[in-house]
């Protein structure tokens, strides 16, 4: 009886400990961003939502490529990301953040020189599948406006799904088993050596807007949900204002930064201690 005593006594002195102790939270990053520059910008970030988010929960990161960060969120373990492309789709299996982590600048189209001459400087992706052009896209990634295209046009598009879909995509064009991707700039030229990326031309994409969304993203899970209500409530502070204007001059010239930056005073509504500054239409 005295040992059964004992051993309540020491229980009931370790329930405060275990309520006090934090859930784990796992931030996954995409093992492409790989360069000092990004490397940076992705330890930015991660401060950023470890000063959000370390008062609830024991936080780590952990990096991952495309296909499984995409498998990891849509399964039961409490994990997130950020910079992810919000779709109908996705909503159905993620949590999102209200306000966009950071803003891009579209993908544009990429392909030989000699493919895409005589071209005008914005071109409609739904016209060049109809002219018979072939495309390569990642499988698990968001091509949002011309994601029904493509779907459309299934026997036109290589759709890519490996660990490393986006450096396989690079080699399908540059040895012409495809005419066209569709990608960022700078992750095009990561895959590729300076003499490929001179051989290429881009366009931009007449179907899309002039900048993509990236939001804080979780699975949809009792800890995902506690984060994106830590994460919205931080995002319209002067603080967070600060960060994203730190982040987006320090990744884009000064006048499209200028630009993505009004989208969040007047969109989003995240803004300085100081008036909104105008721009000049």
């Amino acid at each position: 009886m005295n040992i059964l005593k004992h051993c309540i006594f020491i229980s009931l002195l370790s329930l405060p400990l275990l309520a006090e102790a934090h859930s784990s939270l796992t931030i996954l990053s995409r093992a492409y961003n790989d360069d000092t520059t990004e490397r940076t910008t992705e330890k930015r970030f991660y401060a950023l939502f470890q000063q959000i988010l370390r008062d609830e929960f024991n936080v780590s990161t952990e990096w991952t490529n495309h296909a499984r960060l995409i498998k990891r969120l849509s399964g039961p373990q409490p994990v997130c990301s950020y910079n992810m492309i919000k779709t109908k789709q996705r909503e159905k299996l993620f949590l999102f953040s209200e306000i966009p982590t950071t803003m891009f600048v579209q993908r544009k189209l990429f392909g030989y020189k000699e493919t895409l001459q005589g071209l005008p400087e914005t071109v409609s992706v739904s016209k060049l599948l109809a002219d018979q052009k072939t495309f390569g896209i990642v499988a698990s990634a968001s091509y949002q406006e011309l994601d029904n295209m493509f779907a459309d046009y299934q026997h036109q598009v290589a759709s890519i799904n490996s660990a490393d879909s986006f450096a396989q995509l690079g080699q399908l064009l540059i040895h012409k088993r495809i005419d066209i991707i569709v990608n960022y700039e700078y992750t095009v030229k990561s895959f590729l050596s300076d003499e490929q990326y001179a051989q290429l031309d881009s366009r931009a994409i007449s179907e899309y807007p002039e900048f993509i969304n990236g939001y804080f993203a979780c699975s949809q899970t009792v800890e995902g949900e506690k984060a994106i209500t830590l994460i919205n409530q931080y995002m319209r502070t002067p603080a967070m204002y600060e960060f994203l204007k730190g982040v987006h001059y320090d990744g884009f010239d000064a006048d499209t930064a200028k630009r993505m930056m009004h989208v969040y005073e007047t969109k989003y509504y995240v803004t300085p201690l100081k008036p909104i500054t105008k721009i000049n239409n």
